[in-house]
């Protein structure tokens, strides 16, 4: 079942690798890295990440009640929403209020709102009501795998700043130590579940979660280069 169960996560683990790749060679995660992010881009970026921190815990609930065959994919989730609630350690929700008030945003004027909005409604759409629990397994794989390759990336600039960084590395720390290895026990275990067919599913859900976590490097690049 070892290497049977390994024909099937190979093509995963190789996919989730060519997308770490493509982010930490991101143009705007470059210039993360350098110290180069500016001080509206350091506020717009945080803002992403609070808005996240703030859904993050709904949406993983939701999560979880599609979670219906996999114990180990449920416990994987109910223990990312315990880490992100302060259940164990200090609430990320309130790591994230941190960042925000220390790079002195006191408010949600002339930040993009919007992204609230959306989230808000893609709970209601089909495409997430007819999301799968393979698909779930490959999305939180990719989340907790590739986010924080992208922490990592800004974090100097931020510390350049000054800015309040427990954020960043609370989530570097964690998630790759163990939210990530927890997906991949979780994507075993979905495959032992369902079979080879759930391969497919857990992969599209990868593919969902790179979308996602490059969106927002992605167009704030394109927005640093119309300035210019």
């Amino acid at each position: 079942m070892r290497m049977q169960l390994k024909t099937y996560t190979e093509p995963i683990v190789a996919a989730l690798a060519g997308y770490r790749g493509q982010l930490e060679e991101h143009p705007f995660l470059v210039a993360g890295r350098a110290g180069e992010l500016s001080g509206d881009e350091l506020r717009e970026f945080a803002f992403h990440q609070y808005t996240d921190s703030i859904l993050w815990i709904p949406m993983l609930a939701q999560m979880r009640s599609k979670a219906q065959r996999s114990r180990r994919l449920r416990k994987a989730i109910g223990d990312n929403i315990g880490h992100e609630a302060g259940l164990v350690g200090e609430s990320h929700v309130t790591l994230a209020v941190a960042l925000m008030r220390s790079l002195g945003v006191h408010e949600l004027a002339a930040l993009p709102v919007h992204v609230l909005a959306q989230s808000a409604e893609l709970w209601l759409g089909d495409e997430f009501a007819a999301m799968s629990e393979a698909a779930v397994a490959g999305f939180l794989l990719g989340a907790e795998t590739l986010v924080p390759v992208m922490f990592a990336s800004v974090l100097p600039s931020y510390a350049k700043a000054g800015a309040d960084t427990r954020y960043f590395v609370e989530h570097v720390g964690i998630d790759t130590d163990e939210h990530s290895a927890w997906m991949e026990e979780s994507v075993a275990d979905v495959l032992r579940t369902y079979g080879p067919d759930a391969a497919a599913e857990i992969r599209a859900g990868l593919d969902d979660a790179w979308s996602e976590t490059i969106d927002v490097p992605e167009t704030m690049w394109r927005a640093r280069c119309a300035s210019r």
